[in-house]
């Protein structure tokens, strides 16, 4: 009998332990999550800070560039991207674009009417990215005040086209007739900007200054090299060397911008954070001042 209560006794003692030993790895299984989860919020809490440092430093260099030049072009500083900066435990990466570099999806309504030059210039784009030159209808038709619904109505899933100026290049994707493949050929040559927009020569690329004169990318290409090496000083010297006579819409060139966006990558740890922004800066008279139209995560 007494062996018998002692084997009871040894086997509790035993599961006893065993429920014990569980219950400690489960707790340390616990805290280690926690202390992870803690670590990653943390991680992610500093590259967020080095991403609106990033961007406060995109914005000090648009300004300081205003103030020391009255050309935009592609060998200045703020043109040259930051391929991977060490900081502390983070790596942050960054990069300033032009937007008035490409052409502005908005300037084909201009005070609530119909821009039939950058309507063309449009249709021209499209058919040199070997998309449909009647693409460009929809567009127009989503940007006017008084643009048709009866399609976008008609949907499944209903909705009204905007009736006024794109915010985002993304929102094609909403507009007749655009998939993604058509979004995506267009994007690098395309913007969208709250005010009308002049293209900047000394940034612009070959396919949308092929469009502005209704010719062949190739036929652009050495002038385009040209430029690289020496950009334009004025506007009238962009014409005179590229002559006007076939130019579509000469009175939206220019030789600056106003219109910048800027991209930031931070890696913290394991964490990738990234911000897109789109920034405005004022003349130099103004003193070169930016501020940020939109900001949104990019990862």
């Amino acid at each position: 009998m007494r062996r018998r209560e002692s084997g009871i006794a040894a086997l509790t003692a035993i599961l006893i332990v065993a429920v014990a030993a569980t219950a400690a790895t489960m707790m340390l299984s616990q805290q280690a999550a926690m202390l992870d989860q803690t670590m990653l919020v943390a991680s992610r809490a500093q590259a967020d800070q080095y991403a609106t440092a990033g961007l406060d430093w995109a914005r000090g260099v648009l300004s300081q560039d205003a103030r020391s030049s009255t050309i935009d072009a592609l060998d200045e500083g703020w043109a040259k991207p930051i391929v991977g900066l060490p900081v502390e435990r983070a790596v942050v990466a960054g990069a300033i674009a032009d937007e008035q570099g490409k052409f502005n999806l908005n300037n084909m309504v201009d005070a609530g009417r119909r821009s039939e030059a950058d309507i063309a210039l449009f249709r021209q784009l499209l058919t040199g990215l070997a998309l449909s030159p009647e693409l460009a209808e929809p567009v127009v038709e989503w940007i006017l005040p008084n643009g048709p619904d009866a399609y976008y109505l008609a949907l499944a899933r209903p909705y009204r086209s905007a009736h006024g100026p794109l915010t985002q290049v993304d929102e094609l994707h909403r507009v007749r007739g655009f998939d993604a493949r058509a979004v995506e050929r267009l994007r690098p040559y395309v913007t969208a900007l709250p005010d009308r927009t002049s293209i900047n020569a000394n940034t612009v690329s070959e396919r949308v200054l092929a469009a502005a004169f209704g010719v062949d990318s190739a036929k652009i290409a050495a002038i385009v090299a040209e430029r690289d090496k020496k950009p334009f000083e004025s506007k009238g010297a962009f014409t005179t060397r590229l002559g006007a006579d076939t130019l579509i819409a000469v009175n939206d060139f220019d030789v600056s911008s106003r219109w910048f966006s800027v991209l930031v990558r931070v890696q913290q740890d394991d964490v990738l954070l990234g911000t897109e922004a789109l920034v405005k800066r004022e003349a130099s008279s103004a003193g070169g001042t930016t501020t940020v139209a939109w900001k949104r995560p990019r990862y």
